[in-house]
């Protein structure tokens, strides 16, 4: 009876150990990292074969480092550094068991270990040794001949898993460097972009000397964006016009340098006295230069644009909007001037049933300012309120700032947008141009 029961015993001791190493073998192909194979390996030998501690330690650059799992930290997975291990037990020939003669070795990590085993890790392709598993239990004689043969077999397994899972680790390396480096380069090239998206906008200072005041916020999504601002200097006054191109980013960037040589081109061509005129000459060059001979269904090239054309001399301005508002403050009041519901560009097809461009004109006094924004600044959705910042609260802003001077308008409209945003990632390109005239 009781050789009956030894042989159950023995029969699903190897049922177990042909199952652990099967696992073994199976998370070997699957797992492609190192230390995730040290993690789960551990675990299954303290559970399946019943371990006090399971320690596998390994060659590593600055020495040895030990993955552990013991009964004595609750079984939580421990990966150390050492500096230093025992060379005959590093080189120990074959899977033994280890005599300690009754004397306490450090790297035994158990408290009352009476049974350890100490079986070997190579490197099969340069022929080194890279590790150990030493297995310890608190029963005496614990390791049977066919627990050695087990962990023999499971010492060559592991050898090579852990191989294969360091080239995998080796070559994932390699690829997220080369996505590093490449990164690195776009980086680069898109900052050098920005640098010469930069230099198209107009220096605030050269729009000061034609203005009483000025001052604008041009804040991309991205490094470099689709908002930008313009301006020319006429010869009873100036021009402005802010833009919303399509998309942001470099998308968006290209855009705005294109967009930036029509509406120079526009306004050469103009009379000078009308911003509808202006508007209608670029969306028609708009969608010449973008859909003529573009067929593609999924292109959509457009831009929103605001135009002041200022009249120093007779304090007129007049002012034309594609889907942009004017923000006129003026004795203490704010209002919105909006422009039409039609964008420029775009196909005929997705805007249909849309209003005409018109000129809206303005009577200003001295001391009057005028802002132009681009929804990005209206669209901001909050952290803590999550409804969009909106034309109202923009004029709101406006009414509270407006009896600082510009440098300091500036300033605390940033402050009103990024108390709002709060935590909340820009959404869109923002832009505010705000001018006040002579």
């Amino acid at each position: 009876m009781d050789i009956d029961l030894k042989y159950i015993e023995e029969l699903q001791e190897q049922k177990a150990m042909t199952w652990l190493l099967g696992e073994v073998i199976k998370i070997s192909s699957s797992l492609d990292s190192f230390i995730g194979l040290m993690e789960v390996t551990t675990d299954m030998l303290m559970g399946v074969m019943g371990l006090d501690t399971c320690t596998i330690w390994m060659k590593s650059d600055d020495g040895f480092k030990s993955y552990s799992r013991g009964i004595q930290n609750e079984n939580r997975f421990l990966a150390e550094e050492s500096s230093d291990f025992p060379t005959h037990i590093i080189h120990v020939k074959d899977t033994c068991v280890f005599d300690s003669n009754g004397e306490s070795h450090w790297f035994i990590q158990g408290r009352n270990t009476k049974s350890v085993l100490i079986s070997p890790l190579n490197d099969f392709k340069n022929k080194e040794r890279v590790g150990v598993i030493i297995a310890e239990h608190s029963s005496e004689d614990y390791f049977t001949n066919s627990k050695i043969d087990f962990f023999g077999s499971l010492s060559i397994q592991i050898s090579i898993a852990s191989e294969n899972a360091k080239h995998f680790e080796e070559e994932r390396r390699k690829a997220q460097e080369e996505v590093r480096q490449k990164n690195e380069q776009i980086v680069e090239s898109v900052q050098y972009a920005s640098v010469i998206q930069n230099s198209l906008l107009p220096d605030v200072s050269f729009i000061k000397k034609h203005a009483a005041d000025a001052f604008a916020i041009w804040k991309p999504k991205d490094i470099v964006g689709g908002d930008f601002y313009w301006f020319a200097p006429t010869q009873k006054g100036f021009c402005t016009a802010v833009m919303d191109c399509t998309g942001h980013g470099v998308a968006g960037a290209f855009m705005t340098i294109a967009l930036n040589q029509m509406l120079s081109g526009a306004f050469e061509d103009s009379s000078h006295e009308s911003a509808s005129e202006i508007l209608d000459k670029i969306n028609t060059m708009v969608k010449d230069t973008f859909y003529k001979f573009n067929k593609f269904d999924g292109f959509h090239a457009g831009l929103d644009m605001g135009l002041c054309i200022f009249d120093q001399d007779s304090r007129r301005l007049v002012y034309s909007g594609a889907r942009m508002s004017l923000f006129t403050h003026s004795q203490g009041v704010t209002r919105e001037l909006r422009g039409a519901s039609k964008s420029l560009g775009y196909s005929d097809e997705r805007r249909k049933k849309c209003h005409a461009f018109e000129d809206k004109v303005i009577e200003y006094l001295p001391g009057d300012s005028f802002y132009i924004t681009t929804d990005g600044f209206l669209d901001q959705n909050g952290y803590e309120d999550i409804y969009p910042f909106g034309a109202e609260r923009f004029a709101e802003a406006i009414d509270t700032v407006a009896k600082y001077d510009f440098e300091k308008q500036r300033s605390e409209l940033i402050k009103r947008f990024s108390a709002h945003k709060g935590s909340v990632e820009q959404r869109d390109d923002v832009t505010v141009l705000a001018v006040k005239p002579l």
